[in-house]
C-alpha cells in the first residue's frame, strides 16, 4: 500500500480521477462539498484506489453495497488547493 506522502496522480487512470472528483462533488462545484461514492457492489477501480491509499471503503446498508471515500491526502493532491483537515472531516 502506498503511504500518504507517496501519493501521485501519475498512479491513477483518468477514470479513477473522474470517480474521485465525482465523489467530492467537483464535477458539479468548484469546491468539494461531499465525500462518498456509492456502489451496489465492489468496484474494481475503487478497490484499486483503496489499495493505493487514495480511498477507504465501508459496507453499505444493502447487502453487497459499498461506500467509497476519498482520503484527506488524496483530496489535497487532487484539489490542489489548501484544504484544512477540519473542512475535510465535515464533508
Amino acid at each position: 500500500m502506498t503511504t500518504a506522502t507517496e501519493l501521485s496522480l501519475a498512479d491513477l487512470t483518468p477514470t479513477q480521477i473522474g470517480k474521485m472528483r465525482h465523489a467530492l462533488g467537483l464535477d458539479y462545484s468548484r469546491k468539494p462539498y461531499r465525500n462518498y461514492y456509492y456502489c451496489s457492489a465492489p468496484n474494481d477501480e475503487w478497490e484499486d484506489l483503496v489499495q493505493k491509499g487514495f480511498a477507504t471503503k465501508q459496507e453499505g446498508m444493502r447487502e453487497g453495497s459499498v461506500y467509497y471515500f476519498v482520503t484527506y491526502p488524496a483530496l489535497k493532491l487532487l484539489y490542489r488547493k489548501n484544504v484544512t483537515e477540519k473542512y475535510f472531516n465535515e464533508l
